[in-house]
């Protein structure tokens, strides 16, 4: 398989990841609740990092075989501070909208949440801070992380363009270390770490490079044994975190006081989770069955633009806290606002997709 070329499904999976980020960072909306964290020990977010993972290998990967390093690095660095100019634009801009409705609703609580308060009471601390991504607003954290991927992303390649298992191993490595000694980013002014820590997630980050070296040459095999154990856990822990669907209340909390389950140093059973799922998704044939409904087109564009699309959820759910904190917060108004903005994204990345292939543009 040419290392090069875009690969629908993928591009499938990462605007469907898109669009449940989009309703997980609107909190206490009704459809979050079923959303796939909600029957699983992992989330969203490692969903995204795993596939940033891959598409970095289908990407980049051949340039590191025909080219030297330090040539075939320098799209990977520039793909790094694109993102970094992004995540500063995307955070301004939250702050700016998050200002306007504390402006026209006097609500405190908009500007004390999710770190937005740094800025208004030491600016002079908090400004440089947000430049040099040690002080990250709630919501608007996860692109730090694949800043510091991307930048990584060079040496990986390089690595595992010799030997995958070789890059697998020394990414497993750093990740021993960094939670045998609890090490993290720190996070200034305010006295913490990272919320994503690096050098953790860079390890389902280079999961999802191994799969993108793998799949050159084959399909990840099935195995009928390891098949099965992955349904079989998928269901039980689908009852666990549900609390029985509900039946159960505070299962969860009990079972999770046994496990290993932090999100900021990527706790083990987290990442048990999502391969879990993953194989069990791969295996299933659900992409080629989905692929025959009308919502594979438009979110396999979303995950085409997922850069664009990415900033556009990450404003969406802004205002969709705003609205929901400040003026409406019922079961109508959080299907009417996901509904809309989900439409909305689609037709923007429609229209970007439609200027881009028009004659005009070429």
């Amino acid at each position: 398989m040419a290392m090069t070329k875009r690969i629908d499904a993928i591009d499938f999976w990462r605007g469907l990841v898109l669009l449940i980020i989009f309703v997980n960072h609107i909190p206490g909306n009704v459809l979050e609740f079923v959303t796939p964290r909600n029957f699983g020990f992992s989330d969203s977010a490692e969903a995204f990092v795993f596939l940033s993972g891959l598409s970095v290998v289908l990407a980049y990967g051949n340039r590191f075989l025909s080219q030297s390093a330090d040539k075939a690095s320098v799209p990977v660095l520039k793909r790094a501070l694109r993102l970094y100019v992004t995540h500063l634009v995307l955070t301004f801009l939250g702050l700016a909208l998050v200002g306007a409705a504390f402006l026209v609703t006097h609500a405190d609580d908009l500007i004390h949440d999710y770190g937005r308060a740094a800025l208004i009471y030491d600016p002079y601390r908090a400004l440089p801070a947000i430049f040099a991504l040690s002080h990250q607003i709630g919501y608007f954290n996860i692109l730090p992380l694949y800043v510091v991927l991307m930048l990584a992303a060079p040496l990986y390649l390089m690595v595992g363009m010799r030997n995958r298992w070789v890059m697998l191993g020394g990414a497993a490595t750093l990740y021993l270390v960094a939670r045998v000694f609890d090490i993290n980013l720190p996070t200034w002014p305010a006295d913490s770490g990272w919320y994503f820590d690096p050098l953790c997630w860079q390890f389902i980050f280079a999961i999802g490079m191994f799969i993108g070296f793998t799949i050159r040459a084959e399909p990840i095999p099935y195995n009928r044994v390891l098949f099965w154990m992955a349904a079989v856990y998928a269901v039980v822990v689908a009852f666990v975190v549900s609390n029985v669907f509900g039946t159960m209340p505070g299962l969860v909390d009990h079972v999770g006081t046994y496990l290993d389950w932090s999100k900021t140093d990527l706790g083990t059973i987290r990442i048990i989770d999502f391969l879990a799922h993953a194989y069990l998704l791969a295996h299933l044939s659900l992409t080629a069955k989905l692929k025959r409904t009308p919502i594979y087109a438009p979110v396999t564009l979303l995950g085409r633009n997922s850069l664009f699309a990415f900033c556009s959820v990450s404003l969406l759910s802004a205002l969709g806290q705003i609205l929901k904190q400040t003026w409406q917060d019922s079961v109508l108004f959080d299907i009417v606002f996901v509904g809309a903005g989900i439409y909305a994204l689609c037709w923007m990345v429609n229209r970007l997709e439609w200027q881009r292939l028009s004659p005009a543009s070429r």
